[in-house]
């Protein structure tokens, strides 16, 4: 199982913290975000060598070894999914998990992704709530639709929602495809989407897919996890999550 984690941005909401270096390269609780993401992989049973890392700001300083390196040249002026394309070569050939650089997650997240059989499948935190209560006060203010079936499957995402009863979970960063999704990718690219691909991100393209008619299960886990997206989430987490941090 191949591992794509997507460093490519600079994380300018992170003030001071990001300045001179891409946003996984921020601290958080003496450790860099790169570096607790490469635990929790290790920690899953991914090798280093099974590993790619997409690389755009500051690619010069990424230093991990054992890994394959790909790089978006324009980072700048393109959003998530160009920087996935990156790593086109693995996702054609192999089932591939795909990795947010500015999360938290638990090893756990990775093995339950590894061992999902569907073509294409997602993570998601039942505890969203609490956690961005902790963040911003009002989750409805910037959390967007993740509603699911009976079955796990996801019926929307990345839309704005009206009450609590349209965000089922949220989404984690954490995606596999298989040869056959990326198939579905390729196809739904081809078809008008809301925004064009050079800015498209993860969220609007899976509602593009579902959209399509394309099953994504979805694998939902109450294990921490925290999205890292400014100084006031850094400040927060540790403060919240001292002993979950060490």
């Amino acid at each position: 199982m191949k591992v794509i984690i997507l460093a490519a941005g600079r994380g300018s909401r992170l003030g001071e913290r990001t300045k001179d270096r891409p946003k996984c390269m921020c601290t958080l609780q003496g450790k860099t975000l790169l570096e607790r993401c490469l635990a929790s992989l290790a920690a899953a049973g991914i090798a280093r060598s099974d590993i790619g890392i997409v690389t755009g700001y500051r690619s010069d300083m990424f230093t991990a070894e054992g890994v394959t390196y790909f790089h978006n040249a324009g980072w700048e002026n393109t959003n998530m999914f160009v920087s996935l394309t990156m790593a086109r070569s693995w996702l054609e050939a192999e089932p591939c998990i795909v990795c947010y650089s500015d999360i938290v997650f638990s090893p756990k997240a990775i093995e339950a992704l590894a061992d999902c059989p569907a073509p294409l499948a997602i993570t998601s935190y039942s505890g969203y709530w609490e956690l961005w209560e902790q963040r911003m006060g009002n989750p409805l203010e910037d959390l967007e639709t993740f509603r699911t079936g009976e079955n796990g499957k996801l019926l929307e995402i990345g839309l704005k929602p009206t009450c609590r009863e349209d965000i089922h979970g949220q989404f984690m960063g954490l995606l596999r495809f298989t040869p056959e999704s990326w198939g579905w990718v390729e196809e739904t690219i081809q078809e008008p989407l809301p925004k064009p691909v050079a800015k498209l991100d993860m969220t609007t393209l899976l509602e593009g897919m579902v959209r399509r008619g394309f099953a994504i299960q979805t694998i939902s886990t109450d294990d921490l996890w925290l999205e890292c997206d400014s100084e006031a989430d850094i400040l927060a987490y540790e403060r919240l999550f001292p002993k979950e941090l060490e």
